[in-house]
């Protein structure tokens, strides 16, 4: 089988996913005319999201579970990009498990990176949710990467390996990390560069939004609000751990940047954002 032949492998992220996994997994397979193997990578999952994947991936060959104990999508990238992933394949995506990639999406990003060789990797646009103008706007302005759908050339995949670049465990919004791998070219020494991503217009995923009337989901919206200001936090140390020292300077765990950089927990006013800052701070001081 010649590399053009071989399937694209697709990282699928689930943590209890029972819901959206099977719509998830119906939107790939409509998502390339090519051959794809679909990983599920269900991580601490405690619903049926592992049943369903089984049963699934009784009459679909091409979808296989992948059952992590640990409940850490950066860990489950790591899994599968170290552990997992077929070497020698000519392109890897990796989508959410709550998330439904459009109808060929897969292939026109793998055209977006044959059209733009200078790209490490592609990302799909978001075709719903509320503002999802302003998200296009955004990604399209500084060719963002979408963590819910994007893509990874084969080349970027090896270099990651051979330089056995892993995710701080812990991460939150692995978007922001893979997206400075892509446009730093995995270097702590170079210039970031916005064309090592392509965004491929024709791509996209879909999602049901959250209404923000329902009760019950108040309490999900408040975690995931806090979870943004941790975010950020990380992000900034990330930046700091990364320039100049390089990727590989990582540390095996996010928390271990809580320790080396105390100075960046700072609390500064942002409006309503600035709550969730003070409550995000709390949280890390507590993992420290």
């Amino acid at each position: 089988m010649t590399d053009t032949a071989r399937p694209w492998p697709v990282a699928v992220f689930a943590h209890n996913e029972a819901r959206n996994i099977i719509a998830c997994l119906d939107s790939l397979q409509a998502a390339s005319a090519h051959p794809i193997e679909c990983h599920v990578l269900a991580n601490a999952c405690s619903d049926r999201t592992e049943d369903l994947v089984r049963e699934y991936g009784a009459s679909h060959s091409n979808v296989h579970l992948v059952s992590i104990a640990l409940g850490d999508k950066a860990n489950a990238w790591n899994v599968f990009v170290h552990d997992v992933a077929p070497r020698g394949a000519p392109h890897y995506f990796f989508i959410d498990g709550d998330v439904r990639a459009t109808p060929g999406a897969l292939d026109f990003m793998e055209r977006a990176l044959a059209k733009h060789p200078q790209a490490n990797g592609v990302s799909a646009l978001p075709k719903s949710g509320r503002g999802v103008a302003a998200f296009q706007r955004d990604m399209l302005k500084d060719n963002g990467v979408a963590g819910n759908l994007y893509g990874l050339r084969d080349t970027f995949v090896e270099r990651i390996r051979a330089q056995a670049i892993n995710m701080p465990i812990g991460t939150i919004g692995e978007d922001a990390l893979v997206g400075a791998m892509l446009k730093w070219d995995l270097r702590g020494d170079t210039r970031w560069d916005n064309n090592k991503v392509v965004v491929a217009q024709d791509a996209g995923f879909e999602f049901d939004s959250v209404s923000p009337w329902l009760p019950r989901e108040w309490k999900k919206y408040f975690r995931r609000r806090v979870r943004y200001s941790v975010r950020g936090f990380q992000n900034k140390m990330l930046g700091w751990a990364i320039q100049p020292a390089g990727f590989e300077a990582l540390p095996q765990q996010v928390r271990d940047l809580y320790l080396r950089y105390p100075e960046m927990l700072k609390l500064e006013w942002r409006g309503l954002d600035t709550l969730f800052d003070w409550l995000a701070i709390r949280a890390i001081r507590s993992n420290r």
